[in-house]
Order: C-alpha cells, then sequence, then structure tokens
C-alpha cells in the first residue's frame, strides 16, 4: 500500500471517520481502529462500533493498492499536526510510514483481517 494525499483533505476525512470510533472499546481493540483502503476510486477510511459506521472515500494518487488498520484516535492526532505539505504514506512491513514534508510518523498497524465487516446500506427509499 503506498498513496499520496492533500494533508487538508486526509485531515478532514479522518477526523469524521474517527467520531464513529469507540473511546473505550473494550474486549475488541480492533474497534479503536480506522480502515484504510486503497482502490481505483482513492482512499477509503472506515470506522465502526457495532453502532455506528461511517466510511468516505477520498481522491488519491495511489501507487499501490491495499488494506491495513491503525490506532484511529492516534491518527486523527497526527493528521490534524501535519504542514500544509502533500501527504505520503506507505506499509513497511507492520507499520505504516507517514511523511510529509520534514515529519516522520511510524504508526503501528493491527491485523486487518480481525476488523469486523460494515453493515450494507440500505437500498434508496426516494430523493430530495
Amino acid at each position: 500500500m503506498k498513496f499520496r494525499v492533500d494533508r487538508d483533505v486526509l485531515a478532514d476525512a479522518v477526523a469524521w471517520t474517527a467520531r464513529s470510533i469507540p473511546s473505550r472499546p473494550g474486549t475488541l481493540p480492533q474497534l479503536s481502529g480506522i480502515k484504510l483502503s486503497t482502490g481505483p476510486d482513492g482512499l477509503t477510511l472506515s470506522g465502526f462500533d457495532y453502532e455506528t459506521s461511517a466510511q468516505v472515500t477520498i481522491p488519491t494518487d495511489v501507487a499501490d493498492d491495499g488494506q491495513v488498520l491503525v490506532s484511529g484516535r492516534l491518527l486523527a492526532d497526527i493528521a490534524r499536526a501535519l504542514p500544509q505539505q502533500p501527504v505520503d504514506v506507505a506499509l513497511d512491513g507492520a507499520k505504516l510510514a507517514l511523511t510529509c514534508a520534514s515529519s516522520r510518523f511510524s504508526l503501528q498497524t493491527m491485523p486487518v483481517e480481525d476488523y469486523p465487516a460494515l453493515p450494507e446500506m440500505p437500498a434508496t427509499a426516494g430523493s430530495v
């Protein structure tokens, strides 16, 4: 997994997704994470606490597809503190590396296969 994204877009998407993760995940620590997935549509961020789910897809320059699960609160704090430069993100073994200008961060990943599947959205009933 490797991609480049605008700092403001990333910070807004992470902050919005982080609102759906529980502050105390209890016996399921993976619920404290945000799942990052890259694909042809860009970067998709997902958060879930078995009651509320959040998922957003943002445009990115994706070099390598993949998915990873990292601490949501930590990622939100880091994204908010980054300078106003493009952010390079790459999976390096069991760590997610974020590089922005002279700032470098390395986040420990969690097993993505332990993350629960988000519920499907219901069919559209109408439009306004």
